[in-house]
């Protein structure tokens, strides 16, 4: 009698955990089936690039960039810059975004439209991929200059030379494209595609309400604009990019491959360009520790951290360094955009993106550093 109740409640026990296996199985395998049909989000799979913005989302182009639609064919009487970068190229939408107001100042110098300033960027890369981008996709466009805009807080952090992003469902996947697999040309992922899922979705609406939460109960600013980050999880990816900037006895050569890939793909890029007779000039944009001392007070004694070890400026050093080295010419925006910030803010509140202010200015400087070789 009491082995009979045992096997009636191992039954009772396992039926639900099969059935919750076969369901949980079953839903996995149908998400990498029907992906190609069911993914539409703002992000899409690319087989080159790991991914791309998906064409004609939310007023995006042909190739998934923030901008109209240019004819790839220019007019003979046109100037074409191509700016290839990242977020940088997103913040602001589509009219307030600095390539936007870039293209306005020179409408309003000549008098008319003369120079296409075209935005080619995508969000969550760096200058190895905007590279991948700029063969695949930017020189269809047959632009006279290329503008890389290089943001000085994380394009070194983030170089990993053997990472692809790979995004399905518009939620990402870190890979090592070294081992990439993929069946019917799509990747295989060694990840649950349902729990990464859930994952992720999870983690932004507990940081949303965390930002939205602070913006209710402290931060008069943030009433007026909103917090993009909780105020810990801003100062954590703060304190990260500063990290870099360590010079202090006890640095470690993290980032050496990582600056190398770098230096490597922008020597490609110029090559590449080079061999097609277009003009290549990199702009360096600042860190907002770099630029609200502030903000760079506020890490150096929340994480009790010793200010003598600290380069801030070493991102640019290293850059301007290699870049003076192969004749690319460079436009640092550091000492201008601290010479304004010293009277307004130029970052969205919590984020690591300019505002409407700090587009304007990157795109004065762009206008008054750019204008004489469009004149050339």
């Amino acid at each position: 009698m009491a082995a009979c109740k045992t096997s009636r409640m191992i039954r009772l026990i396992a039926f639900p955990i099969i059935i919750t296996f076969l369901s949980f199985f079953f839903l996995e395998a149908l998400m990498i089936v029907l992906e190609p049909y069911l993914s539409k989000g703002f992000y899409q799979y690319d087989p080159d690039l790991g991914f791309r913005v998906r064409a004609y989302v939310r007023e995006t182009n042909r190739f998934g960039f923030n901008d109209r639609d240019y004819p790839l064919q220019k007019a003979s009487d046109t100037f074409r810059i191509l700016v290839v970068s990242d977020s940088f190229n997103w913040a602001g939408g589509l009219e307030g975004n600095y390539t936007a107001l870039l293209e306005k100042k020179f409408e309003e110098y000549y008098g008319g439209h003369r120079v296409d300033i075209i935005n080619g960027g995508y969000p969550g890369t760096h200058t190895a991929e905007q590279l991948a981008m700029l063969k695949k996709y930017g020189l269809q466009y047959d632009p006279d200059l290329v503008f890389l805009g290089f943001f000085a807080g994380n394009d070194f952090i983030d170089a990993d030379p053997h990472r692809k992003r790979i995004i399905v469902y518009d939620t990402y996947f870190d890979i090592d494209k070294r081992y990439e697999l993929t069946l019917l040309g799509y990747p295989i992922i060694a990840k649950s595609r349902v729990l990464h899922l859930v994952k992720q979705k999870y983690k932004i609406m507990r940081e949303l309400a965390r930002a939205r939460g602070e913006t209710r109960s402290k931060d008069t600013l943030a009433k007026e604009r909103g917090g993009t980050f909780s105020e810990e999880t801003f100062l954590n990816i703060e304190r990260i990019r500063l990290g870099f900037c360590n010079v202090g006895p006890s640095r470690a050569k993290a980032f050496d491959d990582r600056i190398d890939y770098i230096l490597q793909s922008i020597s490609e890029m110029k090559a590449l360009l080079d061999s097609k007779g277009i003009q290549f000039i990199v702009g360096i944009y600042p860190d907002e520790f770099q630029v609200n001392g502030h903000l760079l007070d506020q890490l150096f004694e929340k994480f009790d951290i010793k200010r003598e070890d600290y380069d801030i400026e070493l991102m640019q050093k290293i850059l301007k360094r290699y870049l003076d080295s192969k004749g690319i010419p460079s436009i640092d925006f550091l000492d201008a955009f601290r010479e304004k910030g010293r009277e307004t803010r130029l970052y969205l509140l919590r984020d690591t993106h300019w505002n409407k202010a700090g587009h304007e200015l990157a795109a004065q400087i762009m206008f008054r550093d750019l204008l004489g070789v469009v004149k050339r």
